[in-house]
């Protein structure tokens, strides 16, 4: 009788397993980082519309010929551009996650076909450095590469802390 009872929890738990995620993006790391960045510009957009209000009725309480009418249309516009950036973002990252819901879907069921591991971590990296290349500075900053390549600000190589290299450089006879 516990032989019957043990065969019959034992199928349900094995046909289980065969059964693919309905959801895989949800386990996806490159999709969750796109909802994260959705809502983050979503926050600051709504966050901007706010302080444009603020500064439209600083405009409106400018004193006039006073000079600070100037400096209030320039904080309006700055602002202004900068919501027309945030919606062109959001509206982005709303396509973004769309193209990465089907293609996470799409990659999921070749992994569940193959029975490979699914997310690949390798993507995952691929991302992130990918994400990081789009988010660096994009000025050029003669000091910082100087730094990082251990020069000086004379032009000469800096020896590091804690010795010398190499050997004392040969005494010429003349």
């Amino acid at each position: 009788m516990r032989i019957i009872y043990f065969v019959f929890l034992l199928i349900p738990l094995l046909a289980a397993c065969n059964k693919p995620d309905p959801n895989p993006e949800l386990k996806d790391p490159v999709y969750s980082d796109l909802i994260a960045l959705q809502g983050a510009t979503n926050q600051a957009l709504d966050a901007e519309i706010k302080k444009l209000e603020g500064f439209k009725q600083e405009l409106k309480d400018v004193v006039p010929q006073s000079g600070q009418i100037k400096f209030a249309q320039k904080r309006v516009y700055e602002s202004q551009q900068k919501i027309t950036k945030l919606e062109q973002e959001k509206v982005y990252y709303e396509l973004k996650i769309k193209e990465r819901l089907t293609q996470a879907r799409k990659s999921y069921a070749k992994a569940f076909e193959k029975k490979e591991a699914w997310p690949d971590p390798k993507e995952w990296e691929e991302y992130l450095t990918a994400k990081k290349l789009r988010n660096a500075k994009r000025e050029w900053d003669v000091k910082q590469r100087l730094s990082e390549a251990g020069i000086g600000s004379d032009g000469a190589a800096t020896a590091p802390a804690g010795g010398e290299h190499g050997a004392a450089p040969p005494k010429s006879g003349h």
